[in-house]
């Protein structure tokens, strides 16, 4: 690297309403200005965190049809020789990222992120295998593949022919002075407002979350302690679970927020955080709910929960799609205020590493061995 400022070209398909998009505005945010310029690049500006970029960031729309298709436009970024790096933060851009730079005359330092399990239960197999016969030709080539957790990075050694010299790990930059006070904004919700226990989860409405888990487990502890779940999300499976809580009889207390820039302020008032997933990357909503102080049950699945949880010292733990599993742990956490306070206490000081500044610069460092 040269002595000037850094040129880094961001990649990412949109900046939807996900953690991921959430993620990539803080580094958009906070990012060392005195080493480095950043540009990103988009299909489209569209999303909930799109008017979220810092106005010296300059945003490049490439107009594409899809993520894959990315790679036409990318190439003449590349080929323009104005970076010194460029960064996929979404497991989507990072196979157009590696196409462009190989039709590039061009070669600026390539940097890969993965942040979900190479092969998802739920999801298109042939898609998936698709993509990850791409990923095993390509991924070879890059100079850094950056992993957000240590089950990922497992993962990506088995299943890639990568060699391990390029594969970092990262840490999620999730804990920072605006979700700490954000937390504590007033929160004027009628179901936060009643006495009953309030259940929350949040995060998109799509098949690898598993709601429908969640639902069955809330109807168990419904019948033995009355109380109410909160989601806070939208996605494409938002009419089924609809229909799912009136089928359960729970239409009048599973109840559906929307999506929400500051879950922080419900995460710090909810009786019990769940996250229900089949699988993630790191689950970022995780670690924001227990900086909030926010006692959690999460499934063990694959990857992450495990690396965040201790069973039964700052939360538990239950096998994924075990509804039964889910709803004693639950009803552990609200029949026993002593061990809500042990894990809310014990949650908040066990998570140093995803504080703001550190996971920052993890994601940066590890540029100047280049």
């Amino acid at each position: 690297m040269s002595e000037t400022k850094t040129r880094i070209l961001f990649v990412r398909p949109t900046l939807g309403y996900g953690g991921a998009d959430r993620i990539t505005v803080n580094l958009l945010r906070d990012f060392d200005r005195s080493r480095y310029t950043c540009d990103l690049v988009l299909m489209r500006k569209e999303g909930e965190f799109a008017g979220d970029i810092p106005a010296d960031v300059r945003i490049i729309e490439t107009r594409s049809a899809n993520a894959l298709l990315m790679f036409r436009a990318l190439i003449p970024l590349i080929g323009s020789g104005a970076y010194d790096v460029v960064y996929s933060t979404s497991g989507g851009t990072n196979v157009p990222l590696m196409l462009a730079t190989f039709l590039s005359a061009q070669k600026p330092v390539t940097v890969l992120s993965e942040r979900s399990a190479l092969f998802a239960p739920g999801k298109n197999r042939l898609k998936q295998r698709f993509f990850h016969w791409m990923k095993k030709l390509t991924y070879p080539a890059a100079d850094h593949i950056t992993a957000v957790s240590a089950g990922l990075q497992k993962e990506l050694l088995q299943e890639l022919n990568i060699d391990p010299g390029k594969l970092r790990l990262v840490n999620n930059p999730v804990i920072n002075d605006e979700l700490l006070g954000a937390r504590e904004e007033k929160l004027q919700n009628i179901v936060f407002q009643q006495q009953e226990p309030v259940i929350l989860a949040a995060g998109r409405f799509i098949p690898l979350k598993d709601y429908e888990t969640l639902f069955k487990a809330f109807q168990l502890v419904n019948t033995k302690r009355k109380s109410r779940l909160y989601l806070l999300g939208k996605g494409p499976l938002e009419k089924k679970l609809r229909t799912l809580a009136i089928t359960l009889g729970l239409a009048d207390r599973i109840h559906f927020g929307g999506f929400d820039k500051n879950p922080f302020r419900y995460m710090s008032r909810c009786s019990v955080f769940v996250l229900s997933s089949r699988h993630e990357g790191m689950p970022g909503v995780l670690i924001q709910a227990m900086a909030c102080g926010a006692p959690c049950v999460a499934t063990n699945c694959p990857t992450g929960p495990d690396e965040i949880i201790k069973d039964g010292e700052n939360g538990f733990l239950v096998p994924v799609g075990d509804a039964a599993a889910m709803a004693d742990r639950m009803l552990r956490i609200l029949n026993d205020p002593l061990l809500r306070e042990k894990f809310s206490k014990a949650a908040t000081a066990s998570l140093a590493r995803f504080e703001h500044r550190a996971a920052i610069e993890s994601y940066f460092n590890f540029l100047h061995s280049s």
